[in-house]
């Protein structure tokens, strides 16, 4: 749970369910406006179990049931420098408008951290402009 006194968000972070499709198809349009066609399909795959570039999304989600943010999860083994390494890797990350500078973002990271723990990875990266970002605190938690 996250509760914030800057814009009085609280939400909730959770695994995605089916039931969720709609709204993280919304949401990944917002994200990704240039790919609004392949999301429904990916999506669908994801819940199939045939989605390799997603291993897991965390959603973030107000108490009334509004989904305002995910997170999607991998575990990669091929990053430049972690060859061979389990990495947790952020592949999509959003929280809408409305509710950044609330401290959802930061939720959502920990959640996804906390998943990659779980996954047993040694490390834990997002890609920002083509460029690797590893976590340097991750493995001293």
């Amino acid at each position: 749970m996250v509760e914030t006194d800057e814009t009085n968000v609280d939400a909730l972070i959770r695994p995605v369910r089916s039931t969720d499709a709609h709204a993280w198809e919304r949401l990944r349009c917002e994200l990704w406006p240039d790919g609004r066609e392949d999301h429904a399909p990916e999506i669908a795959r994801f819940y199939a179990g045939t989605l390799p570039e997603v291993a897991e999304v965390l959603v973030a989600e107000t108490f009334e049931g509004k989904m305002i943010g995910f997170a999607e999860l991998s575990v990669r083994t091929d990053l430049p420098t972690l060859v061979g390494s389990r990495v947790g890797c952020v592949e999509g990350l959003y929280v809408i408008a409305e509710t950044r500078g609330s401290g959802i973002t930061r939720e959502l990271l920990r959640a996804s951290r906390d998943w990659a723990r779980q996954q047993k990875c040694t490390a834990f990266a997002s890609d920002r402009a083509d460029r690797v970002i590893v976590d340097q605190r991750f493995s001293k938690r």
